[in-house]
């Protein structure tokens, strides 16, 4: 169950507005993610998610998790791949907040 430090229609709206940000983050000449475009959209991410989510809660040290590469050589091609994996973590914590929303109390 998450710990959440606002309200769930908040959290869901402030996850909502990080996944609808993938599509403004410029791509190359070959259609792939700018490297560091990417990261700026990571950045704000992971304090949206800061945001949301309690101290003692594990989502801001998962979804950090997830990690950027160290090299920037083939950086665009592992952007693609990490935007994806984010998008489905951001996706499943939807999820998991609409399921406690529905619980009763």
């Amino acid at each position: 169950m998450p710990d959440l430090k606002i309200s769930p229609e908040k959290a869901i709206l402030l996850l909502n507005e990080r996944i609808d940000a993938i599509n403004a983050i410029k791509q190359n000449e070959y259609g792939l993610l700018e490297y560091y475009d990417f990261i700026g959209w990571c950045s704000k991410t992971w304090s949206a998610i800061d945001e949301i989510f309690g101290p003692n809660d594990s989502h801001p040290e998962e979804i950090r998790s997830i990690g950027l590469s160290n090299c920037s050589c083939n950086s665009s091609i592992a952007a693609q791949i990490l935007i994806e994996v984010y998008h489905a973590r951001l996706q499943d914590y939807i999820d998991e907040i609409r399921a406690v929303k529905q619980e009763p109390v």
